[in-house]
């Protein structure tokens, strides 16, 4: 649906009421914002992010907190390749380079790395890495209207 359905509200981060929202207001608090600090308070901002089911207790995500943010991530990729001399590296032409202080030929597919060193790779340095994939998400407890 393009609107909330009626007895709902966006999760857009909109500063809301606390008076006229009371009953919400009692259950979720400031967790996703204080508002003004005295009469108001701020909903979920859902926009454009991931849900997450809440781990509460499995194990696959834990010490999570409800409600609670995590940037995105890979698993890390790391490598190491010793004397790899003549090692061809089709696919990867541009990722290896030679920065002129070795007597090297230059990568390229059909000629290879014609110098022994050492070539490492860590993911690490260039994304943020984790012990799982994921995208950007709020962790939140599933519920369901009965």
């Amino acid at each position: 649906m393009d609107a909330a359905p009626v007895g709902w509200l966006k999760a857009n981060g909109a500063v809301i009421s606390r008076t006229l929202y009371a009953n919400l207001f009692t259950a979720i608090g400031t967790a996703f914002g204080a508002g003004d600090g005295k009469t108001t308070f701020n909903l979920p901002d859902l926009r454009g992010e991931f849900l997450r089911g809440w781990d509460d207790g499995r194990g696959v995500d834990s010490g999570r907190q409800n409600g609670s943010r995590q940037g995105d991530a890979i698993r890390n990729i790391t490598g190491a390749c010793s004397g790899a001399r003549g090692v061809v590296l089709d696919g990867f032409f541009g990722a290896f380079f030679d920065n002129g202080s070795r007597d090297a030929v230059a990568a390229t597919s059909v000629e290879g790395v014609f110098y022994n060193d050492d070539f490492c790779f860590d993911a690490s340095r260039v994304v943020p890495t984790a012990n799982e994939n994921r995208p950007r998400n709020i962790a939140l407890l599933a519920c369901i209207k009965i």
